[in-house]
């Protein structure tokens, strides 16, 4: 089977996958209605779905899943939204009595999700070294023909951080009304970090707290306002970790 269609097939297959998820996040959100789409809230959709389709893919070692992962990370722009930081918890009260300050990132949740070249090089090597040199050869020409496309309207808003230990990392996040808005999550390794969304009004708008280390927020806002996000470290853990909005 060509490695194009190889990819459509994949891509149906994830979102049936997602299926009973989407509905738990149905239970975890306002009720939507029916928002209004942007192009930005799109393409936080595409990198959330590629950033799920890469962690599986290296879990059941795919390199269909990588790939495809490539096709829709490399199809969308990414532009770093400049969050500001403030913590509580630990680290916020180590700091507070001049305490030793955290070590620098390195990494983030980069591991998970990397540019759409890398994870197609991914997919190429797994594939060879499962001796398929033909799906690897094909995967190669699919990154080539990437490389000469334009990406698709909209991007996603990236930040990259660090939560410390036992610590909860809080974001200021202004989304439009009656707009579909989007925030995820996605940790470095294999840690579990939580996502909880309030307005300010401090009720609380859409939440992911499972055991995974990718977490998806999705709600509608009735009107233009600030969020906070809220990433919870419930580890004695540094993660890095990538925060996705739009």
């Amino acid at each position: 089977m060509p490695l194009k269609s190889s990819l459509r097939m994949l891509g149906l297959a994830a979102v049936l996958a997602l299926g009973p998820a989407a509905a738990a996040f149905a239970q975890q959100s306002a009720d939507p209605g029916k928002p209004s789409r942007s192009a930005n809230s799109d393409a936080v959709e595409r990198l959330t779905l590629a950033a799920r389709l890469a962690d599986e893919g290296r879990r059941a070692a795919s390199p269909l899943a990588l790939a495809a992962a490539a096709e829709l990370t490399g199809a969308t722009a990414v532009r770093d939204s400049g969050l500001t930081k403030a913590s509580e918890g630990a680290a916020a009260a180590a700091s507070a009595s001049g305490g030793a300050s955290e070590p620098a990132p390195a990494g983030y949740g980069d591991s998970v999700l990397g540019t759409g070249a890398e994870l197609f090089a991914e997919a190429a090597a797994l594939a060879r070294a499962a001796s398929n040199e033909p799906l690897a050869a094909q995967i190669e020409l699919a990154a080539s023909a990437q490389g000469a496309r334009q990406p698709a309207a909209g991007h996603g808003g990236r930040h990259r951080d660090r939560v410390s230990p036992n610590t909860t990392d809080i974001y200021t996040v202004r989304y439009n009304a009656n707009e579909l808005a989007r925030a995820t999550l996605i940790a470095g390794g294999n840690f579990d970090l939580d996502l909880f969304v309030y307005d300010s009004a401090g009720n609380l708008a859409a939440y992911d707290n499972d055991s995974t280390s990718i977490g998806i927020c999705v709600w509608t806002p009735p009107q233009t306002g600030d969020y906070r996000l809220r990433v919870k470290n419930t580890t004695a853990n540094y993660v890095n970790y990538l925060i996705l909005t739009n």
